[in-house]
């Protein structure tokens, strides 16, 4: 959200990528200003991305786009928010939907969108008349993320209206507060990286190397502040949620994830 982010990336095509493949990730490649590599017969996305000294490979595929790092290989997917709306449709509570206030026709600026996991259930919750638009810094993040969250179409069909719904924006989150007129959302909620996987969430560690690492600051906070009255974080350590000068704490009694609160002061 500062600063120059880790790592270097590029696109290239999968196994078999053939004439079609080739030409949409080179467009991939001139849309995100990210070069494209030639993929060598028989050369492998962990050889490719080695020898190019890469943090990542935004990989055209036939069955979409996918994310290879040191960590292993992603695919898009809306990850927990399958069972968090099915839950929110069952009457169930959703901590980070109490935590950001949410009703039908909430605006709200998701300043770190990754795959868009929270994001959906925020969309799910403010509803077709509300409005979702998330940042994200990783320009091959982004890619899969947006196109997953045109063409993602398994399960529940609320959620598929919910990610069509969720408005993806490329660039830095703080440049991109600076453009916003005064509460041109209702609340900012941002997910900083955690400096450790959460355990359990091993679906999501090749993501770790491709996203945006660079701390959540007072300054990024301030800004978010103008563009919206409340701004809500989502983080393991109290302290650090205390740091950035969060009034209040909420989560689950028995759960590791907190959402802080901060509201405007007039």
């Amino acid at each position: 959200m500062m600063g120059e982010m880790k790592g270097r990336f590029a696109v290239t095509v999968g196994l078999k990528g053939g004439t079609e493949l080739i030409k949409t990730a080179k467009s991939w490649a001139q849309t995100l200003a990210l070069p494209y590599l030639e993929r060598p017969r028989g050369v492998s996305l962990e050889t490719l991305r080695i020898e190019r000294n890469l943090a990542g490979l935004l990989v055209a595929t036939r069955k979409g786009p996918q994310v290879e790092t040191e960590e292993g290989i992603l695919f898009y997917h809306p990850s927990m928010a399958t069972l968090r709306v099915r839950a929110l449709k069952e009457g169930k509570t959703d901590h980070l939907v109490e935590a950001l206030a949410l009703r039908p026709g909430s605006r709200i600026l998701d300043g770190t969108l990754g795959l868009a996991s929270d994001a959906a259930v925020i969309s799910y919750a403010v509803g077709p008349e509300g409005t979702v638009v998330g940042v994200e810094a990783s320009p091959i993040l982004y890619q899969m993320t947006r196109l997953g969250l045109r063409s993602y179409d398994e399960g529940d069909e609320d959620l598929v209206k919910a990610l069509r719904r969720i408005e993806p924006v490329l660039g830095d989150t703080a440049a991109y507060l600076e453009t916003l007129p005064p509460d041109s959302f209702d609340a900012v909620y941002f997910d900083p990286m955690f400096e450790h996987p959460v355990e359990g969430s091993s679906n999501m560690v090749p993501m770790r190397p491709a996203a945006d690492h660079r701390p959540l600051t007072r300054s990024v906070i301030e800004k978010a502040l103008k563009a919206a009255p409340l701004v809500v974080i989502k983080e393991r350590s109290r302290y650090f949620l205390s740091e950035l000068g969060a009034q209040e704490i909420q989560g689950g009694r028995y759960s590791r994830i907190k959402y802080g609160i901060i509201r405007r002061t007039p």
